[in-house]
């Protein structure tokens, strides 16, 4: 008896649990398989099939989320990173500036900034100096000097560089002060000049880029006013730009030193000289630091002992990088979703070429703060879209300018997996569903069909 009693105890638990079955078994003898269900059956399971696995694929797929909220940032400025090269500018006249809406108005930084001296070919041709070299000034001896330096122009430049070994040619032009300045200076050293031993060999001569000489000044090149050329040797093309001082000392010193001389090595290493390639220009790459503003960074050209005439200027440029905040790695940019990673650097390999003379060429960038999240982590960078328009700026000097606002916008980015549980719940539903679904149609056609063969059999169906 008590073998018994321990056996019924122990089967008291498995009745409970098949009372509390949900889904009862009905036996194979007493369910009727039919050609239209084994249809609605294979057709259910090619649905589930094809659900089960777009679902799987999106639950391997990563979200990105994204929301705005106001810039919380407490930096008074920002940092702007830029590589930009002008093509038809170069670096000495190159002045990189900075203004906004506070007042703020820098001229020619020079700070954290490189700039590299580009062939027209565009290869590098070497480092220039940060800022250029501060030239000193004299004052005429005599009221009026007298004019002794020839007059050039293209047909006269062949003679001139044909009979003397060294020449150096004043290109001017009349409205520019500092050409005003240097005229009866020039005059006077020439005059003195031609007292020396070997004042045969050397010629100081002058071209009016606005008269005579305009055919000159353009075959040459010339930019800016008064630029001073050395020609040697019978060359009538010259490469080689006085840059020395423009005193009468200045000017008696180099032609005595160079008039032997067989190249332009010791002027160029004593700093009385530079050599320019034609076309050349200037790429300026490193980092401004600027007021969170609405304002701009623009480069013209600007120097302390010259004058532009504006229709001589083009400003064509390409920018290699603009971006905006701190640098980010090569791993941190791979973090990046593809919206932001095309939005950081949207200048970035464009060319933009000035098409008519005195063209300024402008970009309008609308800056946005924004912050790629990964769990805690997070990377702070900016992006920003560019606009850019060119015209012509009347008198004034052209330039490139880069005009950029911020947004009082904070976008918040982030990246995120479907959970398993969210996964799990949602291919229960879909699976549940058709298999539910399935059955009421399946039921449906079941009945509908022994309905029509009752009434058949009855004789009540015309």
């Amino acid at each position: 008896r008590s073998p018994r009693r321990h056996a019924s105890g122990s089967r008291a638990p498995m009745d409970w649990l098949k009372s509390v079955h949900f889904y009862r078994k009905v036996p194979a003898d007493l369910t009727e398989a039919t050609l239209a269900g084994g249809t609605l059956s294979l057709l259910s399971a090619i649905a589930m099939a094809y659900l089960f696995f777009s679902n799987f694929a999106a639950f391997l797929q990563v979200e990105t989320l994204t929301s705005v909220r106001l810039d919380e940032s407490t930096d008074q400025k920002i940092q702007i990173n830029f590589n930009v090269t002008l093509h038809m500018l170069p670096c000495r006249f190159a002045s990189v500036d900075i203004a906004d809406i506070m007042g703020t108005h820098l001229q020619n930084v020079s700070t954290n900034l490189i700039k590299t001296r580009i062939s027209a070919a565009g290869v590098p041709i070497g480092k220039a100096a940060p800022k250029p070299r501060v030239v000193s000034h004299a004052v005429a001896r005599t009221e009026n000097a007298p004019k002794v330096s020839p007059e050039l122009d293209e047909e006269d430049l062949h003679g001139a560089v044909t009979d003397h070994k060294l020449v150096l040619v004043n290109f001017y032009a009349p409205w520019c002060p500092w050409s005003r300045r240097l005229q009866p200076v020039w005059e006077e050293a020439f005059a003195n000049v031609l007292n020396e031993p070997f004042a045969a060999d050397v010629l100081m001569a002058k071209a009016d880029c606005t008269g005579k000489g305009e055919v000159l000044c353009r075959n040459q090149h010339i930019h800016a006013f008064p630029t001073i050329r050395v020609f040697r040797h019978g060359a009538t093309i010259s490469h080689e730009s006085y840059v020395g001082d423009r005193t009468h000392q200045a000017f008696e010193s180099f032609l005595a030193n160079n008039v032997h001389d067989d190249d332009h090595a010791e002027a160029v290493r004593s700093g009385d000289s530079e050599m320019n390639e034609q076309g050349e220009g200037c790429a300026i790459r490193g980092v401004v630091l600027v007021n969170r503003v609405p304002g701009n960074f623009h480069i013209s050209a600007h120097s302390k002992a010259h004058s532009f005439q504006p229709g001589m200027l083009n400003m064509s440029h390409s920018v290699g990088r603009m971006t905006f905040g701190r640098p980010l790695s090569a791993s941190m940019m791979r973090l990046l979703s593809d919206e932001v990673a095309a939005a950081h650097d949207s200048l970035a390999g464009t060319v933009h070429v000035a098409a008519g003379q005195n063209m300024t060429l402008e970009h309008y960038l609308k800056v946005v703060h924004t912050s790629q999240l990964f769990g805690s982590r997070q990377i702070n960078t900016y992006q920003y879209t560019a606009n850019s328009n060119y015209y012509q700026d009347g008198t004034s000097l052209p330039s490139a300018v880069f005009s950029y606002d911020l947004s009082p916008m904070q976008v918040l980015v982030r990246r995120q997996r479907k959970s398993f549980a969210s996964f799990l719940t949602q291919l229960c539903a879909i699976l549940g569903g058709v298999f539910t679904v399935t059955g009421l149609l399946d039921g449906i056609v079941y009945h509908g069909s022994a309905t029509l063969k009752r009434k058949m059999q009855v004789g009540k169906l015309i």
